[in-house]
């Protein structure tokens, strides 16, 4: 199920920031699966949702149907995409968004490049 409401695609495409944060959350309880978000930055640095959809599990062919959706849902504008390296992101975004438009959250880079070396307890 995909949600992108006709204001919220509006209000990112006339005065967001052209910036899309995507991530992936697991669902439990009753309705399992995983919801894929994106959100914007507005003009006063606040989060803006964009769209999101409820899909079975976090994998390469979830992703490119969401973000192939996305892409029509916002038109023609070149976007920046900044995930967090999650597998099925760097597989898809290339596909949807070209290779150029994908940057990482510093965030998981530092956390993945600490358990890459096996300094997992240092912190910033």
């Amino acid at each position: 199920m995909f949600v992108a409401y006709g204001a919220s695609l509006n209000g990112f495409i006339l005065r967001c920031r052209k910036i899309l944060f995507v991530d992936g959350a697991h669902l439990s309880g009753p309705y399992e699966g995983t919801i894929l978000s994106v959100v914007a930055l507005d003009t006063d640095d606040h989060l803006f949702d964009v769209a999101y959809a409820v899909v079975s599990a976090e994998n390469v062919d979830e992703w490119f149907w969401f973000l192939t959706i996305l892409r029509e849902c916002v038109g023609g504008i070149q976007h920046v995409i900044m995930s967090d390296r999650n597998q099925g992101l760097l597989s898809a975004v290339p596909r949807v968004f070209g290779i150029e438009n994908h940057s990482y959250c510093l965030q998981y880079v530092w956390e993945n490049f600490l358990t890459y070396t096996g300094k997992v307890g240092i912190r910033r």
